[in-house]
C-alpha cells in the first residue's frame, strides 16, 4: 500500500505519475504489487480519477487496487464503475456493505484487528436475502466497533483495544509522536469493549 508523497502540497498529477513510476521502476520486480492509499484528509494529496488511469495503462500489473479512506461512498462507487479488474478497498468499515453492493472488492481497516469475524460474516454473505438479518447485524457490531475506536486518537485506541483482546499489555506501546492512552481512558475503553460483548 503505498501513499503519495505529501510534504509538498498543489502537486500536479504529471508530478505524482512520476513519484509512481519511479518507486515501481526503481523496485524493477515483476512480483511488485501496489494498492494506492487514497486518504486526502491526512496526505493533502488527492489521488484524482485521471490519475488512476494513466498508472493503470502504464503499470496495469503492479497497480492493483486503491484504499480509499476518504470516506466518500460515490468516489469509490465512481472508481469501481470507471476501472475494470481493479480492486477498490474501502477504509472505513461503515462503507464495506455498500461498497459490496457496488461492485467493490473488500476492505483494508483498523477495525479488522478487532472484528473480522464480523467483517467477514459481510464480505462473504452481503448478497444472499435468506442471511439479511445476520448480515445487518455482524454490520451494526462493525460500526458498534468502528465509532469506539474514534473515542479518542484512533491508533492509540485500537492498540488498547487489541492489548485488551489479546491479554497482552505490550500492545499499549506507541511510537512518537503518538502517545498511549492514559489509565482513565484505557479502562473506558475496556468497560465499552465489555458492554459490546455482552
Amino acid at each position: 500500500m503505498l501513499l503519495p508523497p505529501y510534504y509538498y502540497k498543489g502537486v500536479s498529477d504529471k508530478g505524482l505519475f512520476r513519484f509512481y513510476s519511479d518507486v515501481i521502476e526503481g523496485v524493477n520486480d515483476p512480483k511488485l504489487k501496489v494498492i494506492l492509499y487514497h486518504i486526502p484528509q491526512v496526505t493533502q494529496i488527492p489521488l484524482s480519477h485521471n490519475l488512476i488511469e494513466k498508472l493503470i495503462q502504464e503499470f496495469g500489473d503492479t497497480i492493483i487496487g486503491i484504499k480509499d479512506s476518504s470516506g466518500d461512498i460515490e468516489n469509490m462507487k465512481a472508481m469501481v464503475n470507471r476501472f475494470d479488474n481493479f480492486s477498490v478497498l474501502a477504509g472505513a468499515d461503515p462503507l464495506l456493505k455498500p461498497l459490496l453492493e457496488a461492485g467493490g472488492a473488500g476492505s483494508i481497516t483498523a477495525t479488522s484487528n478487532l472484528r473480522s469475524d464480523s467483517l467477514r460474516v459481510v464480505f462473504d454473505h452481503w448478497s444472499d436475502p435468506s442471511v439479511t438479518a445476520k448480515v445487518e447485524a455482524a454490520q451494526k457490531r462493525i460500526n458498534q466497533w468502528r465509532t469506539l475506536s474514534n473515542s479518542y486518537v484512533q491508533l492509540p485506541t485500537i492498540k488498547t483495544m487489541v492489548a485488551k483482546a489479546r491479554d497482552n499489555m505490550d500492545w499499549l506501546n506507541v511510537r512518537p509522536p503518538l502517545v498511549p492512552l492514559n489509565e482513565q481512558q484505557q479502562a473506558h475503553i475496556w468497560e465499552q469493549m465489555a458492554q459490546l460483548d455482552s
